[in-house]
């Protein structure tokens, strides 16, 4: 009758386990899917932004001769006959490593498969249907 009832539920549990990972696995495709249009769409607004800019400084520079002489002064260093120009230097920084970036997602990934999400249980079931399965095994061979 025990044993009955144990096999019955480790199925049971395995079944849980099995369909919990899938369901959780298809969830964090969504998310993934959901963040990726998130920022395609931070990104669409971005260029639309910028585009009105550009539009903005180039009809500055067809229309306005004080725009054109700014930016051939900036961008070409132009000057008038007697000035003195002193010129800008522009420091770029650069983003972390993608190598960095990329370790750190898969461990967020792993960990939050293993103990978020919607099932956090997942794993502490499994540990105990499989010592349920070694109980089991030794008691059978115990007789």
């Amino acid at each position: 009758m025990l044993s009955r009832f144990l096999i019955t539920f480790c199925i049971v549990v395995s079944i849980v386990i099995i369909f919990s990972a899938f369901v959780t696995q298809k969830r964090e495709e969504r998310r993934a899917l959901e963040a990726k249009q998130k920022r395609l769409t931070e990104k669409v607004a971005y260029f639309k932004k910028k585009n009105s800019e550009l539009e903005k400084k180039n009809d500055g520079l067809v229309n306005d001769p004080i725009q054109v002489e700014r930016e051939a002064r900036e961008s070409f260093g132009y000057i008038k006959p007697g000035e003195t120009t002193y010129r800008k230097y522009k420091f770029s920084i650069s983003e972390p490593g993608n190598e960095e970036t990329e370790q750190l997602s898969i461990l967020i990934k792993i960990d939050s498969f293993l103990f978020g999400g919607p099932f956090p249980w997942q794993v502490p079931l499994g540990i105990i249907s499989i010592a349920t399965i070694f109980l089991l095994i030794s008691y059978r061979y115990e007789r």
